[in-house]
């Protein structure tokens, strides 16, 4: 029965070890992605991550200029942040959920800081495809791209 309990035992302490460095090197190749971003670019892979992780290229671009455009006009707040985290504006601030895909959050990251990106006609609104908001009758239809419509 010792001999049960002793390999029961390790067994456990191997699993938490396992466990417990799987979680630091995830958080610490979080940190090495996080480390040379601004805020306004931090909040930009935060949004765009949540928001469009699986979309690629297109559908990070366009979540990006969506910000970026509500940013330069004056019906919103004049910074990328403050633009992300606006009240109702981005369901997932609502409840936020960890950062749990690295390699994405390091693709969005690099994809972020490469430069300019087009702002893509002006828009300023999205939604899911899953849904019809009541405010998307109000802007001109831009276009779909992912699981994603696009107005301005």
């Amino acid at each position: 029965m010792n001999k049960l309990r002793f390999t029961r035992t390790v067994i456990v302490r191997l699993v938490i070890a396992v466990l417990a460095w799987g979680f630091f090197l995830s958080t610490s190749q979080k940190a090495e992605a996080e480390s040379g971003l601004t805020d306004s670019q931090r909040c930009h892979v935060e949004n765009i991550y949540h928001e469009a992780r699986g979309e690629g290229w297109l559908g990070w671009a366009l979540v990006k200029a969506t910000v970026e455009n509500r940013v330069n006009d004056s019906r919103w707040p004049s910074n990328v942040c403050d633009v992300v985290h606006q009240h109702k504006q981005f369901s997932w601030t609502l409840n936020p959920n960890k950062i749990t895909d690295i390699d994405s959050y390091n693709r969005i990251s690099k994809f972020v800081t490469e430069g300019n990106h087009s702002n893509f006609n002006g828009v300023t609104h999205y939604h899911t495809t899953a849904v019809s908001p009541w405010w998307a009758k109000y802007y001109e239809y831009i276009g779909t791209a992912g699981e994603h419509k696009y107005y301005k």
